[in-house]
């Protein structure tokens, strides 16, 4: 018997059938970008490039009688079993520098930085109880 993708058969001790679908996000071909997520913990800096990965900035205008105001958004998504980003992080897109001080941590902010993110918020998303990717933006 050929299945479609994606399609699981367990069988039960009392001769039952049950069929687990996988999850239906196909990561491969959605997250194809390259983006590199820098942590501080304590005073080291973590640097992590992911070649999986989402990134897609937003700007958004809006028009009231006091006049235009422009705000600018991301979402960011990292497939994987764990939770890869963290609200406070730095997310560059593309391979970005080596951060090793306190004053390069200080100086790598997004007025300074064209690519460069700040998270505002992160979450990790599951698909049958189990984490399939983390979601974060600001």
């Amino acid at each position: 018997m050929t299945l479609p993708a994606g399609i699981w058969i367990f069988t039960g001790g009392d001769g039952l059938l049950f069929i687990k679908k996988a999850c239906p996000v196909n990561y491969d071909r959605l997250c194809r970008q390259k983006v590199t997520v820098y942590h501080k913990e304590g005073e080291e800096y973590i640097r992590k490039v992911y070649s999986k990965a989402f990134l897609d900035h937003k700007k958004t205008q809006t028009v009231d009688k006091t006049g235009s105001q422009e705000a600018n958004s991301f979402l960011l998504v990292i497939p994987g079993k764990v939770q890869t980003v963290f609200v406070g992080d730095k997310v560059y897109d593309g391979t970005g520098p080596d951060i090793t001080t306190a004053e390069q941590w200080r100086e790598f902010v997004p007025i300074k930085v064209p690519g460069l993110v700040v998270v505002k918020y992160a979450d990790c998303k599951k698909w049958d109880g189990a984490v399939v990717h983390t979601e974060a933006g600001g």
